[in-house]
């Protein structure tokens, strides 16, 4: 069994399905019925496309005909068939679910992102010991790479032919990162005054204009005003401001306002 119906026939599992793998389809083989039994059963086919080398693929109209024939071809659906039939003892309609990378619609065919998916069953992993090595390696992913701050970081920013994320991603991730209440609490921190200094240094916010902008949503008018009273005691802030009076008086008025 591949990689990612392991993990899909996990993710089908804590949902409650009972799952049955590779049916032989003659000239095809079906990657998965799902078969859930409560009041009224659920049965699901399931078929999976996933690439590594191009994760996130538009599809072309032969693959998406390709695709389509993973489901509709007679012989897959008479497999189908006989599957439903010697578990539930009967046909019965039945839900065709496509899980991949790309991004593709089908008629008729529910498409998921096996990124999600991933993203769901590596969330719920505990610290059991799982029969499969597939399930395993996520474990340890999880739980020894992701567990090391610096082990991340450096990968997240591996900049080889083997980089897991593009440099748009890399920014997208960044963003995401910055709006969790772990990020607000990061840098409520005294101890990390000097980061944000160094992110400040490197922003648009370094322009006077636009930081005088934004300080004016961040100061209330007290605020605002021991912030002048702070800054104007600033020995470089001084110096530059008495070298503008004597050129400027319109600033020497404003200062005596």
């Amino acid at each position: 069994m591949s990689p990612e119906k392991d993990i899909v026939n996990l993710w089908l599992n804590r949902q409650g399905f009972f799952t049955v793998s590779d049916i032989n389809a003659n000239n095809r083989v079906v990657d998965i019925i799902a078969i859930r039994q409560r009041n009224q059963p659920t049965v699901q086919h399931v078929e999976l496309h996933c690439s590594v080398s191009s994760p996130v693929s538009v599809v072309s109209d032969k693959e998406k005909a390709d695709l389509l024939r993973k489901f509709n071809d007679a012989n897959v659906v008479a497999a189908v068939g006989r599957t439903m039939k010697s578990y539930l003892g009967h046909e019965a309609e039945y839900e065709k679910v496509l899980v991949t990378t790309a991004h593709v619609t089908l008629p008729g065919i529910t498409v998921l992102r096996f990124q999600e998916v991933v993203r769901e069953v590596v969330s719920q992993l505990d610290r059991q010991n799982y029969r499969s090595p597939i399930i395993r390696a996520l474990q340890l992913v999880k739980f020894v790479l992701m567990s090391n701050p610096a082990t991340i970081a450096s990968l997240v920013t591996k900049d080889d032919s083997n980089k897991p994320l593009t440099y748009h991603n890399k920014e997208q991730l960044l963003k995401q990162l910055l709006q969790q209440e772990v990020a607000l609490k990061l840098f409520g921190k005294k101890g990390n005054e000097q980061l944000i200094i160094n992110i400040l240094k490197n922003s648009t916010l370094r322009q006077p204009e636009k930081l005088a902008a934004a300080l004016e949503t961040i100061l209330t008018k007290r605020t605002a005003t021991r912030f002048l009273n702070v800054l104007l005691q600033q020995k470089e802030v001084k110096t530059a401001i008495e070298e503008e009076i004597s050129k400027d008086q319109k600033l020497v008025r404003f200062l005596e306002a």
